[in-house]
């Protein structure tokens, strides 16, 4: 149906592969790329309060209430619903203006790249991988957010959980991106700076890519990440050296 079909850019008749290599079962021919934290930078959202330590917050508590929503098989609100609910919470618990709410949403749809993210989508487009972002934003929302970053002209494709009417890491999700992309999940990696996206993707078995953003510990009760890094700049270079 038109809503399954997220917001295709172009996919191709016959899937790419790594440039130069053989027909590996086990070669990556797809990436897909979380948005919220991994592309962009959440910081944006605490910045109207000169609190950007708060935006990772914000967006942790959309993400529970989230999943609460996919548990509970909750579709009627969007991200942006949470992400907006998740403002109050946090703004009220630290005290602050609730009148400057509006414009921290107003920034949530609208976050930064991470530092060097466009250097690594062009590494990884330049190895000839698919280029696949998979949102909890939805298709139309992570479309909005990746071109206002300027990210979108490295996107092949934009997926969102709206088309699965559930939120990640609901395994729907994932099975979802795997029958558009009509690719085995052995040749599909997922990057995300979220430790549960990541068990998520392993869960329907792909591979995955953990990029840290800073000083983490991978929580020990999930499966180890096939690859990891500081930097999306470090992962997309590990993740084209890495014996998949």
């Amino acid at each position: 149906s038109a809503a399954r079909l997220g917001a295709r850019r172009g996919r191709d008749a016959n899937p790419r592969t790594i440039a130069g290599a053989c027909d590996d079962p086990f070669m990556l021919r797809a990436v897909l790329l979380d948005v919220n934290g991994t592309l962009t930078d959440p910081s944006a959202i605490g910045a109207v309060w000169a609190r950007p330590d708060l935006g990772e917050c914000v967006l942790q508590h959309a993400i529970s209430t989230a999943m609460v929503a996919a548990l509970l098989h909750e579709a009627e609100r969007t991200f942006r619903d949470h992400l907006s609910a998740a403002i109050d919470v946090v703004a009220a618990a630290a005290d602050l203006d609730p009148h400057s709410s509006a414009q921290a949403l107003h920034s949530a749809a609208s976050l930064p790249a991470r530092p060097g993210a466009a250097d690594a989508l062009a590494t990884l487009r330049g190895a000839n991988l698919r280029i696949v972002a998979l949102t909890n934003s939805g298709a139309d929302g992570g479309r909005t957010t990746l071109e206002g970053c300027g990210l979108l002209p490295f996107i092949d494709q934009v997926l969102g959980v709206d088309a699965a009417s559930t939120f990640k890491p609901h395994p729907d999700v994932y099975a979802y991106a795997l029958s558009e992309l009509q690719e085995d999940p052995n040749r599909v990696a997922l990057i995300a700076t979220h430790p549960w996206d990541l068990a998520g993707a392993a869960h329907g078995s792909m591979r995955t890519a953990w990029v840290r953003h800073g000083p983490r510990a991978w929580p020990s009760v999930f499966p180890n990440p096939d690859v990891q890094a500081d930097t999306l700049t470090d992962l997309a270079k590990a993740i084209l050296a890495h014996h998949w």
